[in-house]
């Protein structure tokens, strides 16, 4: 198996797609892309498309956080709890059906760490001044799930289980990154479907090798 990575990348393209260090898969190859987008990699680098698909693939915890915290401290506990549960799976699963570049765009600002960070340090502190110590406790068991993703790899996985020979939610954002992209910049987008069937075979490529591999073990 040939593996290419490049100067400055955080990501590695091999023959089943690329793998960033995210520890996020995307079953496409550059030399796919440039066959269904020709043009769009000399306009937008592979690592800005990653990049801003990450960005939506993280945004589920990132506003799942920011949504418990605000609830948190308006509304309390349990509606926080019950709210952000229910949102952060039907947004997990749904987002590339609102993706676009500008909200792209609005979404890097949640995604940077800090705001994150401050927004639960200013409410989680309050929930500790005011003897809410039930919702401090349970408000950094909801980060600590969020923030590392362990929430959104349960959705994931229970999504992988569930639904079978579809695009797997990762290359359902990629796939609509490259669209909006290829739109904007007046690319046309040649046989979208024979596209998502190549999608599908180095899913199933993976799939495979992860099958023999715990075989083996």
């Amino acid at each position: 198996m040939s593996l290419a990575r490049q100067p400055d990348t955080h990501y590695i393209e091999t023959p089943r797609g690329i793998f960033t260090s995210a520890g996020n898969w995307f079953h496409i190859t550059s030399e796919a892309l440039e066959k269904y987008a020709p043009g769009l990699l000399e306009i937008h680098s592979l690592e800005k498309l990653i990049k801003q698909s990450e960005i939506w693939i993280r945004s589920a915890d990132n506003i799942g956080i920011v949504l418990f915290m605000l609830l948190l401290y308006f509304s309390g506990l349990y509606p926080a709890l019950i709210i952000t549960l229910f949102f952060v799976p039907v947004w997990h699963i749904n987002k590339s059906s609102v993706i676009s570049i500008p909200l792209t765009n609005l979404l890097w600002v949640v995604d940077k760490e800090i705001v994150v960070v401050i927004v639960s340090m200013l409410v989680l502190s309050w929930m500790g001044i005011t003897g809410e110590y039930a919702s401090v406790f349970l408000g950094i068991v909801v980060f600590c799930l969020l923030k590392f993703g362990w929430f959104r790899f349960l959705v994931e996985w229970l999504y992988g289980k569930l639904i079978k020979g579809t695009l797997l939610l990762n290359d359902r954002v990629l796939k609509m990154i490259i669209l909006k992209h290829a739109i904007r910049e007046d690319i046309p987008v040649k046989e979208v479907d024979a596209m998502e069937k190549e999608i599908l075979t180095l899913i199933g490529k993976h799939q495979e090798v992860l099958r023999k591999y715990r075989k083996r073990k």
